[in-house]
């Protein structure tokens, strides 16, 4: 009877102990996550992350709840999620920007104090005008500018953000000065672009989607080195003679020092979403380039984009 007594004892401690371990496997997540855009809502960071926050929140089973909090290029979304327990329940959408903020002294946070979940896509820069600009093709366009120094203007998701350094390098490319012009993201630009406030906006491909086929918007160029599918009749810089390649990207990823489980389990999780049918199409529906890279190698390239930046950053003046 004893024996029978203590064979009982033993197998409910050693259930015990499963139950235990199965709980301390599942114990993330259990509540809302919540994911900081530091752009306003509509542009290619909100669009982003509210795509990929549905596609992981059905794998997670847990809500997946986005929030914009635009200001600074992302330093003030960047600042908060920064500070936050680095617990995987704060998350962000970091753009390309991110590297950026340190060497316009937006914020002293770089990469090298986040944790990078993984890369989700790249994107290239359109130079669009009003549908009724007198310039029919870039070649118009830049003559027109070079004849008008700084004063033509062309609008940008904030100062110091992709679309403002776009400008930039097409001005670095081909002489031309523009008076830039900061909006609360790239849909915002390409808005005042069809009101007239603004001459151009070079912001992603479908930021400008709806107004070009709404006939208000006229794509000149593709800043880079290929066509975008979304305008395959676009000729890129490259076939127009411009050495000029400005591109934008996106990440996921939340404080530093994020303990190792949580990050495993996020990254497996957004791989699955950033290499799903779903993200893929969406890519191509916006003339994005699904790029997914994984923690360690999304870490990397952060990092080796923010040395870039903070080398070439400070020979632009764009830090008053």
């Amino acid at each position: 009877m004893k024996k029978l007594i203590l064979i009982l004892v033993c197998f409910a401690l050693c259930s015990a102990m499963l139950f235990a371990a199965a709980g301390q496997e599942q114990k993330f997540p259990t509540k809302q996550i919540s994911v900081l855009v530091g752009a306003s809502p509509g542009g290619t960071s909100d669009i982003t992350a509210r795509t990929l926050g549905k596609l992981v929140e059905a794998d997670l089973g847990v809500p997946v709840v986005v929030t914009n909090r635009p200001g600074g290029s992302s330093a003030v979304a960047t600042e908060f999620m920064a500070a936050q327990a680095p617990d995987g329940y704060t998350l962000m959408y970091l753009p390309v920007e991110n590297p950026m903020i340190k060497p316009l002294g937006l914020s002293q946070i770089e990469p090298k104090d986040l944790t990078y979940i993984a890369r989700a896509m790249t994107l290239p820069a359109t130079v669009t005008v009003k549908s009724d600009a007198p310039w029919k093709d870039l070649k118009e366009f830049l003559d027109h500018a070079k004849a008008n120094p700084g004063k033509v203007s062309a609008g940008n998701s904030g100062p110091g953000s992709i679309w403002h350094f776009a400008a930039v390098g097409l001005e670095m490319a081909t002489g031309v000065q523009f008076n830039h012009v900061p909006f609360d993201g790239g849909a915002a630009a390409a808005t005042a672009v069809m009101g007239g406030h603004v001459d151009l906006c070079p912001v992603a491909p479908g930021e400008v989607r709806s107004g070009v086929d709404a006939g208000r918007l006229r794509v000149l160029a593709i800043m880079g080195n290929e066509r975008s599918n979304l305008y395959p009749n676009v000729p890129s810089t490259k076939e127009l003679g411009i050495e000029t390649e400005i591109f934008a990207w996106g990440c996921i990823g939340g404080p530093g020092k994020m303990p190792a489980d949580v990050l495993k389990i996020l990254e497996t999780s957004y791989a699955k979403a950033i290499q799903s049918k779903e993200w893929t199409d969406m890519c191509a529906q916006n003339g994005w380039t699904a790029a997914y890279l994984n923690a360690a190698n999304a870490q990397k390239f952060a990092e080796e984009q923010a040395t870039w930046y903070q080398r070439v950053i400070p020979t632009l003046n764009l830090v008053k």
